[in-house]
């Protein structure tokens, strides 16, 4: 069994899908404990944060987020207000580092791009005026996101989560002093391209994460994801970096408290 160097972040993570395809939590949480892991648990629904909360209280490594993906506006969806006075109802009682993950999905078409926008712009008001970063869901939406990223002028750093999209959208996260960070799906065959836009993002600017349940890396595909493979993840970037994985390890660290302040 492969050695799990101590001290890796997984920048993005759900506990509570986790949970939906049998892995157990608290045995998760404590193998992330004695080696030494940390990351953030990231939301994805109006009203998870409480039961999420609950689940990581006795596990101060977790951090969370809280936000409504862009499917919050799929069918059968309570009303977009609605939605926000629950999400900011929660955020009034528990500590967050960011708000998350929000953004836009071309892909499976959610509701309309109007709806879609309308819910991603209202969670960047929330988190300016609470003084926090975002994590962006993009998918299939770099247009988009790129000229809404554009109007605005962050105080806190964001993520882009998950990251497959243009190096032009990733040259303005940069220059908007985003983190950029990137999953399993770094280390797929056919994913030359997002290989070859990591390898142009500074150091200072990267992130790592596994997003699971989801984009289990290879050599372990076709088993749910979960922070424990971050090790491949780390691997693949060490490579196109030209770094040691112990160098990233530390530079991750460093980046990871500089997301967090």
């Amino acid at each position: 069994m492969q050695k799990i160097p101590e001290g890796l972040i997984d920048s993005h993570f759900h506990l509570l899908s986790m949970q939906k395809k049998e892995i157990e939590s608290i045995k998760l949480l404590e193998e992330m404990k004695l080696l030494s892991m940390t990351g953030i648990d990231v939301g994805v629904d109006c009203d998870d944060l409480k039961e999420r909360a609950l689940l990581t209280q006795s596990y101060p490594f977790i951090h969370l987020s809280a936000g409504i993906g862009p499917w919050g506006v799929g069918d059968d969806n309570p009303p977009i207000q609605e939605q926000l006075d629950t999400l900011t109802s929660l955020l009034d009682c528990h500590t967050v580092c960011a708000i998350g993950e929000i953004g836009l999905d071309n892909y499976w078409k959610y509701g309309t791009k109007e709806l879609q926008e309308q819910l991603f712009t209202c969670q960047i008001d929330i988190a300016q005026e609470r003084k926090l970063p975002i994590i962006i869901h993009n998918r299939e939406a770099d247009e988009q996101t790129f000229q809404i990223l554009e109007q605005y002028s962050f105080k806190k750093r964001g993520i882009l989560h998950c990251f497959q999209g243009t190096q032009e959208l990733a040259d303005l996260a940069v220059k908007k002093g985003f983190f950029i960070s990137f999953a399993g799906n770094l280390t797929y065959k056919n994913n030359q391209k997002i290989r070859d836009i990591l390898t142009s993002v500074p150091l200072d600017h990267l992130l790592l994460e596994t997003d699971s349940p989801y984009l289990t890396p290879v050599p372990m595909r076709g088993k749910p994801n979960t922070p424990l493979n971050m090790i491949h993840i780390y691997e693949m970037a060490s490579s196109l970096k030209a770094i040691s994985v112990e160098s990233l390890v530390l530079q991750m660290q460093t980046n990871f408290q500089s997301f967090l302040t």
